[in-house]
Formats: structure tokens, C-alpha cells, sequence
């Protein structure tokens, strides 16, 4: 009786065998691509680095009191946590999240593992063979983008790529097979997607689901099956609703600050010829544009060249170049591509493209042409203003498109459909050769547009590439045109540095051809009866894993990894940090000119800094920046230049009232040299003696600079009713800071009459609230986005608490809803038990 109890047992671990191997390998593969992890080595990823430089106030403020600040100081003036440190310990998704990640690596090896975990339970939902789920999650985690990302340090970013899948394998699994359970999946998968907190890339996946839910009307209304259709769409929509509810502390914050940031709508006059929008400067969001040109990277990576490194990098394509040419060309990049640099192509896989046509030619479900319809859409997104028509149409009449960035950023759609849409047709050849025996010319329809486009690419790349940058045209072309003793140079140094590109892209066009060649042969040979399905896997495995491996290693790989104490060096102390910190005043402002103060993430890990770095800046700050401070940066450091004495620099710096405003307290020109003191710096507070009244945002900030800051407040008439007709003699008392908190400040005053104080702090009226003596008193906006309050005669305490509404009431609702999700859980896993028992007895 116990032998039949441990053989019942052994039956029913080995069905999980398969699943756990899988598991294991994902573990195994991702530790062995990022084995310096293991010899306690780190990627020095800056966007991460960045990320600990504006959360390290918080971060200290929280170890030392134990709670959590919604707004710091570290960086433009002051700004909202949320997008920088939110608290999500109310949110259920989060613990899911972190227990998913088995405690590997978060940073490196935990992100390779949920791409592969992730993919590989979407394939098996599509019912998918097992190993073959296994190959396609690795063609799908060692995609180029997807490793690129890591390196740049985009780790919210790559844990919400990794878990669209399993949102998708919910919805999928919702209208294939039981809408209950699918539901279930969809909402849990998509609030551990929503938790990573990055909202372009949730963004592009609603365009995925919405592909998919058209998709299925069409085929609902073809099948006159739109009740059961409805009834699944309603549950959807019901499960993405509970995946938002426990994250809407972080949702709802969000949404609030955005209109106020500079994804939202200026409240300055646009300028002359630009069209009006609530959103990001059009030339900023499409900064990032995939070129048309660049397209073909998808199935050959060194297309345009691949990275933004110096063509010296490369022994190969230096073989071609004319030796006394070759520290000029070697000095020039690879890639040559439009935009401004790239660290990488998004390389989907040479086979991978293969089989994507094979499924697009072949496969017979209703998953193909939601699959076919969000490639095509991700690859023109990215396009961005280089398909102008369609884009900036998106970008002026979509809702919130225009919220975004970096649009080559929607590739990830078509790096996820591809593989997807790859796997089903080869899925269909395996299950039914016969197929490809009745009809093999889109068998040789698929091999043309892949291996023959690389074939062509290889022999001929001239025909349809130039090998040159737009600038590089336009700069190397225009001496030559200009004739005289150095255009034959000039001529001559175009030909080495095409001929040395060029070797990039052959080389990469062969290698294309030769995978495709081989992975289409074993497919062909399979479906003839001449080559076992073992062999077929096997091979295929080794062509993915031998092609995706080697082009994501050549953006990431172990020469990229640093000791921990030299990843320190980064954030270390410098001189000027070390002379600046010896000031114990509690609250200053630091700016550093060294390099741009506006895209700076170090300055904030040490200092309250004027500037900083962040993509949902204050958008009044913005202005601000773009007004004035911009200017003083620069005025500052031409003064440096040609200064005699510190006399000259000192007044430089009394005329610039703006920078002055914000509590400026030192300038930091030379981080190995002590700071320059702003002795024309004005404090964390001062008692204005006037007021200058404006009619709008346009003459505010004009005023700005016009106006004596010292003694006299600029306020829109908006705010004017508060302070009506103030004007004192002369200014009298003092007020100073007594208490600093990221999100409260206490001021001391004492004043003989009422007077208008203004205070050095960011004016954010969707949670910053002012207390005297513990009464609420009203804030008013001045000097364009300074805060102002009316202090009465005698002594008294000023308070600034920040209180939003918005996250205390979004706690409370995340709170009640992940209660709600738990008990679904539960809920789904019983049901789905309970129906297991039902089909074993039958």
C-alpha cells in the first residue's frame, strides 16, 4: 500500500517534471549570461545610478524616521516622489512581484529569468509543445532591445516588458478557454505589470490587447457569437479594473502631477507656427525615431551599423580602410543611422523573422492577424517623425500618446508578436507537414523576404544604402562639391568610411543568411520525412540560442561589469561635495555648471540641487529653466572664463535674480575644486515689501526679470485677491527655518506688522498645505512658482506640510482591492482544482 502511494505520488511529480526542468534552465541560462554577478561584480547602469542619486534623500529620510516622504528637495526646487520613490506597501502587486523574482539578482539575472518565465507560459497557454515554448522563450528574452535596456540601467522598464506575456496569456486564455480563470490571470499578471511602474510600456501594451479584442469581434460577428464575446470582453475589462485599484495610490498621483509636469499642457502662448497641445514639445517626444532605413535591423543587426562606438573598435572593418586615413575613420562612429546616438539595434533574430512569415502564411488561428496587425503598427510608432502623416496625427489626436517619448520604444510590441506569431506557424509545420508539402511556395516566399533580403544585402549593400549619416552627407558632400586641392581627401575619406560600414553590414547579412539557411533546410528536411523531430529541436534551439546570444553579447557582456567599490566611485564624494557638506545650514540649493545642470543625476545624491535629472520635470520649472536659468548657466561659465577677479563673478551673479530665488547657495564649476559661494543667494525665506500684479503666465515669467525680487513679489491676478493691495513701508522682522523634513518645513517669524513672505520652495497646490500656529492658512503662487503666505504681526511658527489627498485616499482603496485580488486568487485556484479532480475521475 505505501509502494502504491509513493509510485501515485511519483506519477504526479514526473507530469511537473518538464515545467521545473524549464525553470531550472531559465535560471541556469540567465546566471551563465551574467556570471560576473557571481564574483560580486555590478553593471554601472546610469539610468539606475541616477535613479539611487534622486531617491537617496528619501531613501535617508526613511531609515532615519521610518516613514516615507512623497516630495523631495534633491533636485529642481522640489518635486513629487512618486515617479521617483513611490510607497507601494499597500499594494499586493508588489509582493507578488518580488516573490516571482526568487530572490536572484534584480538588477541582472532576475529580469533574463521572468522574459523567459514569462514567454514560456504564454507559448504553453497557446498550447504550444513544451520545448518548443522553451526555445521560443529564449529567442524572445535574448532579443537585442531587451538586453540593451539592462545595461542602461531601464529596469522598470525591463520588468514590465517581461511580464505583457503572461497579460497576454490571460487574455488569450479568457476568450480560448475559461473566462473565470483567464480573468483571474489577466488581472494579477497586469497589476504586477502596472506595479513595475512604467507607464509607456503599459501604454503599448493596451494597443496589444487592443489589437486582439477587435480581432475578436470580427471573428465574434463572422460566428454571430458576440453575447459569449461580450461576456468574456466584460470580464477583461472587470480584471483590468482590479488590476488598477491596488496600484492607484501610484496611478492616481500620477495622473494628478502630469498635468502639472511637462507632459502636460504650458500655460505659456505657444510659440509662432507651433501647433497647441496638452503634451510633450513634438520634437522632444520624437527625438527617437527609428529610421525606415534602420527597419531591417530586425532581421539583420548591423544594418545602420549597430552601436554609436568609434569604427576603430572594429579589427574587421578597419582591414579595409586606407592606412593613413585610419584615425580619421577610425574616430567616426558606427553607426550612421538618424538619430542623435543608439547603444544597440533592436534585433529580433534572423530566424525568428523566418518564422514569423511562416506563420503568417501558414498558421490558420485567430491569433495571425492581430499578430501581423501589431507588428506592422509597432514598426510604423516607431517610425515616429519619420512617418509624419500617421504619427503626428497619433501624437495630436490620441489620448496620451503625446504623454511619451522615445518612440522606437513600441518596437518591443513587435519583438514579442514576432516571436509569438514565429512559433505558431513552426508549431503548425511540426503538427502537420503535409502543409508545407501541399503548398511549399510560401515556404520560398518566407526564405526570400528573410534569407534572400539578406542575400542581396550581402552582395550588393550599395544599391540601398549609403554607408553615411544625414550630417555626414551634408558635411563630407559639401567639400567635396566645393572642389579645390582637398576634395580628392575628402573624396577619399567618404570611400574608407563606406567601405568600413559596409563590412559591418555584410558580414552581419551573411551571418542572417547562413541561419536562415540552416533552420529553413532542417524544417524543410523535417516536413519531407528525412530529418527526426529531435533533431529538428535540437537544431533550432542551438541556431536561436548561437544567434541571439552572440549579437546581446555584444552590447552586454562581461567586460561591461566593475568591482562594487569602483560602481561606488561613481556616486563618490568629490572635493567640492566635501567642502559643500561642511556647511550644516539646513537647507540650500547647489549648482553645478560643470556639465548640463538640467540632465545632471549626481549632483542630486549629495546635494539639493538646482537642477537634476528626471523626464516629468515641473513644467513651470521647465519654463523657468528655458527662461532664465538656462542662460545663467551659461553666462556663469563664459564669466569663469574671462573674470579677473571674484569681484566680476560676484556681480554676474546679483544679476540674476531667478537663480538667486531658488536659495542658490553654491556654484560648483570644478568638482576636484571648492564651490564658489553666492553671497547674492536669498534664503529659504524673505518678507517682500510690494507686490507686482500680472495678468497671465506670459507677463509672470517675463517679470521675472525685470523685477526686484528682494522686495517685491510677482503674482498673477489669479492669486491677487489674497493680497490685494499690500504694500508696507519697509520690510522688518525675520524669518527663518527651524525644522527640515522633505515633506515639512518649519519657519520661526517675527514681524512687527503683517507682512507677504515668500518662500524659496516649489508652489504645488495638489498636496502642500501651510499651517500658523497650527491654523491652516492660504498659499499663494508668486515669482511664477515660488509659494507666498500672509504672515500676521507677533511671533509665530510657519508650517508646510505636504498632505495629498490623492495618495492618502488611493492607500485606502489599494488596501481594501488587494484584500479583493487575494481572495480571487484563492478563488481561482479552487475552481481550477476542483475542475482538475472533475476531468482525472471522469
Amino acid at each position: 500500500m505505501l509502494n502504491n502511494k509513493h509510485i501515485t505520488m511519483f506519477d504526479k511529480m514526473k507530469g511537473y517534471l518538464p515545467y521545473l526542468g524549464a525553470l531550472l534552465l531559465f535560471i541556469v541560462l540567465s546566471f551563465v549570461y551574467f556570471s560576473p554577478v557571481l564574483e560580486g561584480k555590478k553593471l554601472p547602469q546610469l539610468d539606475n545610478t541616477h535613479a539611487k542619486a534622486m531617491s537617496k534623500e528619501l531613501k535617508d529620510y526613511e531609515e532615519q524616521t521610518g516613514e516615507k516622504a512623497m516630495w523631495t528637495n534633491s533636485m529642481f526646487g522640489g518635486m513629487p516622489a512618486y515617479q521617483i520613490k513611490g510607497d507601494s506597501s499597500k499594494n499586493i502587486f508588489s509582493y507578488l512581484n518580488k516573490a516571482t523574482r526568487l530572490g536572484l539578482p534584480y538588477e541582472t539575472v532576475a529580469i533574463v529569468f521572468l522574459y523567459m518565465l514569462g514567454f514560456y507560459l504564454l507559448l504553453l497557454s497557446m498550447k504550444v509543445d513544451h520545448w518548443l515554448s522553451v526555445i521560443g522563450a529564449i529567442a524572445f528574452a535574448f532579443g537585442s532591445y531587451n538586453l540593451i535596456i539592462i545595461i542602461a540601467g531601464h529596469i522598470t522598464k525591463t520588468y514590465a516588458i517581461a511580464l505583457m506575456a503572461p497579460v497576454v496569456a490571460g487574455v488569450l486564455f479568457a476568450y480560448n478557454r475559461n473566462r473565470f480563470i483567464g480573468g483571474v490571470i489577466t488581472a494579477v499578471a497586469l497589476g504586477m505589470e502596472i506595479a513595475y511602474n512604467h507607464v509607456q510600456i503599459t501604454y503599448y501594451l493596451a494597443f496589444m490587447v487592443g489589437f486582439i479584442v477587435i480581432s475578436r469581434l470580427i471573428y465574434a460577428i463572422k460566428e454571430k457569437a458576440v453575447k459569449p464575446f461580450a461576456q468574456t470582453t466584460g470580464i477583461l475589462v472587470i480584471a483590468a479594473m482590479l488590476a488598477v485599484l491596488p496600484n492607484i495610490t501610484n496611478l492616481w498621483t500620477t495622473y494628478e502631477y502630469g498635468k502639472y509636469s511637462i507632459r502636460g499642457a504650458s500655460e505659456l502662448s505657444s510659440k509662432e507656427g507651433q501647433k497647441e497641445h496638452s503634451g510633450l514639445d513634438v520634437d522632444y517626444a520624437f527625438g527617437w525615431s527609428y529610421g525606415t532605413h534602420e527597419t531591417l535591423t530586425l532581421l539583420i543587426p548591423n544594418v545602420v551599423g549597430g552601436e554609436s562606438a568609434a569604427l576603430a573598435s572594429s579589427e574587421e572593418a578597419m582591414k579595409q580602410v586606407d592606412p593613413r586615413l585610419k584615425e580619421y575613420v577610425g574616430q567616426s562612429s558606427q553607426y550612421w543611422g538618424g538619430r542623435i546616438f543608439t547603444s544597440g539595434p533592436v534585433y529580433a533574430g534572423a530566424l525568428i523573422c523566418f518564422l514569423f512569415f511562416i506563420g503568417a502564411f501558414y498558421y490558420k488561428g485567430k491569433e495571425r492577424w492581430w499578430l501581423i496587425g501589431i507588428t506592422v503598427f509597432s514598426i510604423i510608432l516607431a517610425w515616429g517623425k519619420h512617418f509624419p502623416g500617421f504619427n503626428y496625427f497619433m501624437f495630436y489626436n490620441f489620448p496620451l500618446y503625446n504623454k511619451f517619448r522615445t518612440v522606437e520604444m513600441a518596437l518591443v510590441l513587435a519583438s514579442m508578436a514576432m516571436p509569438v506569431l514565429g512559433f505558431l506557424g513552426l508549431k503548425t509545420l511540426l503538427d502537420k507537414p503535409e502543409v508545407l508539402k501541399k503548398d511549399s511556395k510560401w515556404f520560398a516566399i518566407a526564405f526570400a523576404l528573410t534569407g534572400g533580403m539578406s542575400l542581396i544585402l550581402a552582395l550588393i549593400p550599395t544599391s540601398f544604402y549609403s554607408f553615411l549619416s544625414p550630417m555626414e552627407a551634408e558635411q563630407i558632400g559639401g567639400m567635396i562639391r566645393q572642389g579645390g586641392e582637398n576634395a580628392q581627401m575628402y573624396q577619399l575619406l567618404e570611400d574608407n568610411l563606406i567601405a568600413a560600414r559596409q563590412v559591418l553590414l555584410t558580414s552581419d547579412a551573411w551571418r542572417s543568411f547562413v541561419f536562415i539557411l540552416l533552420g529553413s533546410a532542417s524544417i524543410w528536411f523535417y516536413t519531407q520525412g528525412k530529418l527526426q523531430k529531435r533533431y529538428l529541436m535540437w537544431g533550432l534551439a542551438l541556431i536561436v540560442f548561437i544567434d541571439l546570444w552572440g549579437v546581446s553579447k555584444r552590447y552586454l557582456n562581461n567586460d561591461d561589469f566593475v568591482t562594487k567599490s569602483r560602481e561606488r566611485q561613481e556616486l563618490a564624494q568629490s572635493n567640492a561635495d566635501k567642502a559643500i557638506l561642511k556647511d550644516k545650514d539646513l537647507y540650500y540649493r547647489v549648482f553645478p555648471i560643470y556639465r548640463d545642470p538640467f540632465k545632471d543625476g549626481f549632483t542630486p545624491y549629495w546635494h539639493k540641487s538646482v537642477g537634476g535629472f528626471h523626464g516629468a520635470k515641473l513644467r513651470r520649472y521647465q519654463d523657468v529653466a528655458d527662461h532664465y536659468l538656462m542662460n545663467d548657466w551659461q553666462e556663469l561659465m563664459r564669466t569663469l572664463q574671462t573674470a579677473q577677479t571674484p569681484g566680476e563673478l560676484e556681480e554676474v551673479m546679483e544679476d540674476m535674480p531667478v537663480l538667486n530665488m531658488m536659495n542658490t547657495k553654491y556654484i560648483i564649476f570644478n568638482p576636484g575644486a571648492s564651490p564658489i559661494f553666492n553671497p547674492s543667494y536669498m534664503g529659504n525665506a524673505w518678507f517682500v515689501k510690494s507686490i507686482k500684479e500680472v495678468a497671465n503666465p506670459d507677463e509672470e515669467i517675463a517679470a521675472l526679470g525685470t523685477t526686484n525680487l528682494k522686495t517685491t513679489a510677482v503674482v498673477e491676478n489669479s492669486f491677487i485677491d489674497k493680497v490685494q493691495g499690500y504694500s508696507v513701508d519697509s520690510i522688518m522682522g525675520q524669518i527663518q527655518l527651524s525644522t527640515y523634513a522633505p515633506d515639512q518645513l518649519i519657519f520661526e517669524a517675527e514681524t512687527p506688522q503683517e507682512q507677504l513672505a515668500v518662500f524659496s520652495d516649489i508652489y504645488y497646490d495638489k498636496g502642500w498645505k501651510a499651517y500658523i500656529d497650527g491654523e491652516e492658512a492660504e498659499i499663494i503662487r508668486a515669482n511664477y512658482l515660488l509659494r507666498g503666505v500672509m504672515i500676521p504681526a507677533g511671533r509665530h511658527d510657519i508650517e508646510f506640510r505636504f498632505e495629498p489627498k490623492s495618495f492618502s485616499t488611493g492607500q485606502l482603496l489599494a488596501t481594501i482591492s488587494s484584500i479583493i485580488i487575494l481572495l480571487l486568487i484563492i478563488a481561482a485556484a479552487f475552481v481550477s482544482r476542483k475542475k482538475k479532480q472533475i476531468n482525472i475521475k471522469k
